[in-house]
């Protein structure tokens, strides 16, 4: 996933933008998903999380019928009420960057937390999503079978 991980977003858009490359990844190529990104990007109001929030019935239909995106209703609406997550959270801690930093090293709560506010974020999309933000992740009994042998491991 080249591209994805380039440390902590400079403001809750890209917070949003990455945790929607995450979701919409899920169980798909994601390379493909990279190919249209650009798309994501202009039919999601370049992420900002007010106009992502205030997307009405009549803008997901819209976007249901955008083939420049996937189309997958229920990520859609996940994208939607995370915008509106976001938001809350900016409320109560400043920013997703202040809010995630409030875990400390708590990488399994974090997670956890992640999973319980968020749409359509299950274990290894949160993972995903906290690697791309530079969040140093202890990594899994997959992870760790994954990276015998590659370049990068140590």
């Amino acid at each position: 996933m080249p591209g994805w991980k380039s440390g902590p977003p400079k403001d809750d858009h890209g917070y949003l933008d990455l945790m929607s490359r995450a979701i919409f990844s899920a169980g798909l190529n994601w390379q493909m998903v990279e190919k249209k990104w650009p798309a994501f990007r202009k039919a999601f109001r370049d992420f900002s999380p007010e106009k992502v929030a205030r997307l009405s019935e009549r803008d997901i239909r819209a976007l249901m019928q955008d083939s420049g995106i996937v189309r997958n209703e229920k990520k859609i609406r996940a994208t939607v009420e995370n915008a509106r997550t976001i938001l809350d959270l900016a409320k109560e801690h400043g920013s997703v960057k202040a809010y995630i930093a409030g875990f400390g090293k708590r990488e399994g709560k974090l997670l956890e937390d992640l999973q319980y506010k968020f749409k359509h974020m299950g274990p290894a999309t949160a993972r995903v999503f906290l690697w791309s933000v530079g969040f140093p992740l202890t990594p899994n009994d997959e992870e760790k079978r994954w990276m015998k042998g590659h370049p990068d491991h140590d």
